[in-house]
């Protein structure tokens, strides 16, 4: 078990169901910059999180290009070095997570409140300023949107249907 701070491994990072399924194997060097970005992102944000707001599970980390590509992600996506991570709290919504994270005022490069299922939250990288950007990701019945802030869903529906 190689951890990356005191509660989370690189193993958290690496399982994909859609990686199973290929049979291809997610592999992070211990001496890559991927490696280097796992860590600061557990360091200075994931593990203040889980300190604050108990087990924190994460539901995508890591992702090659192969796998990013499969998956639909987008080809500037910070899970393709290391610097992002999708996650839940267990006993909390997303919004929750999400609100709780911006109220920490941790240096954060984005988090976004997607589809309001999971937290999306990235780190800006080592010597790089915050930018603390908050979006909620949602469809709106014709598509994916992207608005500024963090948003309950369910709201974000109504208004399109008001």
């Amino acid at each position: 078990m190689i951890l990356l701070s005191p509660n989370f491994t690189l193993d958290e990072f690496t399982r994909s169901q859609t990686a199973e399924r290929t049979g291809k194997p997610i592999v992070v060097e211990l001496d890559s910059p991927v490696f280097i970005n796992l860590q600061y992102l557990c360091m200075t944000l994931l593990q203040p999180i889980r300190t604050a707001l108990g087990a924190v599970v994460i539901s995508s980390g890591f992702r090659p290009d192969w796998l990013n590509r499969m998956v639909g992600g987008s080809p500037r996506s910070d899970h393709l070095t290391g610097l992002a991570a999708d996650i839940i709290v267990p006993g909390r919504t997303p919004m929750e997570v999400a609100q709780a994270i911006n109220a920490m005022n941790l240096g954060y490069k984005q988090l976004i409140n997607e589809f309001g299922r999971w937290v999306h939250i990235s780190s800006p990288g080592p010597g790089v300023a915050p930018r603390r950007q908050n979006l909620t990701i949602w469809n709106d019945g014709r598509g994916t949107r992207t608005t500024e802030g963090l948003h309950a869903v369910a709201d974000l529906q109504a208004r399109v249907t008001a």
